[in-house]
């Protein structure tokens, strides 16, 4: 996984570094518990973390117009999300760009 974050990383602009944690952030993060979302995945269907409660979740951003993406994504994340899904893990795959721009 860290690997696809870093092969990721290069297509994406470079952010930020988050800012500490405080007493304002949101009570779920404060409790372990991720923050609530909803998102289109891969596959054009808006998926909602609610949706998948107790069950453990792999968020994957990916931008299959990548050209870095293309040449290096070659199957090793493929393999690794079979096999987290054979465990009973959620793989969500999400674009990361624009529509029509990937």
């Amino acid at each position: 996984v860290a690997a696809s974050a870093a092969l990721l990383a290069a297509c994406q602009p470079q952010a930020a570094a988050p800012a500490a944690e405080n007493a304002s952030a949101p009570a779920a993060a404060q409790e372990g518990l991720a923050p609530a979302f909803t998102l289109v995945d891969a596959d054009g269907v808006q998926r909602s973390l609610a949706d998948f409660r107790g069950k453990t979740v792999v968020l994957e951003w990916t931008n299959e117009g990548c050209p870095y993406v293309q040449k290096h994504y070659t199957g090793a994340m493929q393999a690794l999300q079979r096999e987290a899904q054979a465990d009973g893990v959620v793989w969500l795959t999400i674009v990361s760009s624009a529509p029509g721009t990937q």
